[in-house]
């Protein structure tokens, strides 16, 4: 549900996703205001990811502290100036290629981090992603729960939302956003994550109407170049991000994405089958 003026305090909105929106605040800066009032949890495991990425060299916005408006929690942080990779394709398809190697880069470096100790491990948000998704046939969810149990734990930190709409392009260069589905854990889910989403994933509500229409294409050759990127800055394990696949689809369906849900029971139908 959408918050109504007031419960921001009148503030002007500048920006919205499915998890939170985004309002302006004193000084410049930006209030992020998640959408679920029981989110303070995930409003401090945010901040604390977001100083790690920083300290391995990511460039994250400043978090200057937390406060509920209307029941709700929210983190000021620095407000980036600049479009996100979404926008910036929507307006500029051609530079479709840059951008993916630009993300490749970028995850690379993220995924360098170790995460804090403290914050839920990427098993334990799966686990509860699958769960959650009455839409997810019982046999694909036992499927998937299975497959998960052999996986490694891991201690890197994993963005698990990092997609071309999640980055801003900064005066200073790009600038890594949303870090509400971050967790601790092996970061070839994290490829894996971000791979499924270039390759099926449906552009977050405002998309330019030219994203839109390119969404499918455009996200395979996002896919591809994204990998090769990646790849050069931080060997990718084949193996290790296709054994990944298949909890992470299912753990999608626990986003409630309907547009979606065909694809990734497909996916999930013929990893089965192998």
């Amino acid at each position: 549900m959408k918050a109504e003026p007031d419960q921001a305090n009148g503030r002007a909105k500048i920006a919205e996703g499915r998890e939170a929106e985004m309002f302006a605040w004193e000084d410049g800066k930006v209030l992020r205001l998640l959408r679920d009032a029981s989110g303070a949890a995930a409003n401090e495991r945010q901040a604390e990811a977001m100083r790690a990425a920083a300290a391995c060299g990511v460039r994250v916005p400043a978090v200057y502290g937390t406060t509920v408006v209307a029941g709700r929690p929210g983190l000021i942080m620095e407000r980036i100036q600049g479009s996100d990779l979404l926008s910036v394709v929507g307006r500029k398809p051609w530079t479709l290629f840059f951008d993916a190697i630009l993300c490749g880069e970028v995850h690379a470096q993220l995924n360098e981090a170790t995460a804090p100790a403290g914050i839920r491990t990427v098993k334990e948000y799966f686990q509860r992603q699958i769960a959650r998704s009455a839409a997810l046939p019982l046999h694909l969810a036992e499927f998937a729960l299975a497959t998960l149990e052999q996986l490694p734990e891991g201690e890197k930190l994993c963005h698990l939302d990092f997609h071309p709409g999640n980055i801003i392009m900064s005066p200073d260069g790009p600038v890594v956003i949303d870090w509400s589905n971050v967790c601790r854990g092996d970061p070839w889910a994290d490829v894996a994550r971000t791979e499924l989403m270039l390759q099926i994933g449906e552009p977050p509500p405002g998309s330019p109407i030219l994203v839109r229409m390119l969404a499918r294409i455009g996200g395979r050759i996002l896919a591809w170049g994204y990998r090769r990127a990646y790849t050069r800055a931080r060997s990718i394990d084949k193996r290790a991000v296709a054994a990944w696949k298949v909890p992470v689809a299912a753990a999608r369906m626990g986003d409630g994405i309907e547009s979606e849900f065909p694809a990734i029971v497909r996916m999930l139908e013929q990893a089965k089958t192998v």
